[in-house]
């Protein structure tokens, strides 16, 4: 097993590819859940070994080594400076966080009953039928989820409209927080790398993590 200094002064961050991987499934995973109690911070800690033991429920240098492991995958990293969950409530910044994942600006979010908590670029009409759709897709999903994961081994939880060159249209990505999921539903290029989404899964775990 390698032996690790740590850096001082870094804070550890939860990337966008983190945060999508801890909110894609609910299965019971370390990763996960270590990804999910970084979340439910309302700031960035200060990485230490006591932290590492915290937050990964390992020992001094498993849960370093199990850090480490993950900052090799993207799916955190250490900063200088500590970063603070958004302030404003989530109804506030919703549109601007949803606007910021795709290219062509229309965004929605939607619950699992099929109404949607907010959106960017859609009209309301449009929302409430992309919500509805969601929700149907949802449902799909989980009766044939042991044969698309299971038989198939199909790992993406997405669902998309495509064009003849194979390219998505409108995507459904299902996100599962704490007991609840909901559905992005993105038309146009999806931009999940952004910082937008690590700050809107954030806020949303804040809210809906614990319940």
């Amino acid at each position: 097993m390698n032996t690790f200094e740590l850096n001082q002064g870094l804070y550890i961050n939860v990337t966008p590819r983190g945060a999508y991987f801890a909110v894609q499934d609910n299965a019971d995973d370390p990763t996960r859940n270590i990804l999910i109690a970084l979340l439910l911070q309302e700031e960035t800690p200060l990485l230490s070994t006591e932290v590492a033991e915290e937050i990964t429920g390992m020992q001094g240098e498993e849960a370093l080594n199990f850090l480490h492991r993950m900052q090799t995958l993207g799916l955190i990293s250490g900063q200088k400076e500590s970063e603070m969950v958004p302030e404003n409530s989530l109804e506030d910044i919703l549109p601007e966080l949803l606007g910021s994942l795709s290219d062509s600006k229309k965004v929605l979010l939607a619950e699992h009953s099929g109404l949607y908590l907010g959106a960017s670029g859609f009209p309301h009409e449009a929302a409430e039928e992309l919500a509805a759709i969601s929700a149907n897709l949802s449902e799909v999903y989980q009766r044939h989820k042991n044969l698309l994961q299971g038989n198939l081994r199909f790992n993406q939880h997405a669902w998309g409209l495509i064009d003849a060159a194979g390219n998505s249209e409108v995507g459904f990505w299902p996100l599962y927080i704490g007991y609840n999921q909901f559905s992005l539903v993105i038309h146009g290029m999806p931009q999940l790398n952004r910082p937008g989404f690590k700050h809107l899964i954030w806020s949303l775990v804040k809210r809906y993590g614990k319940t």
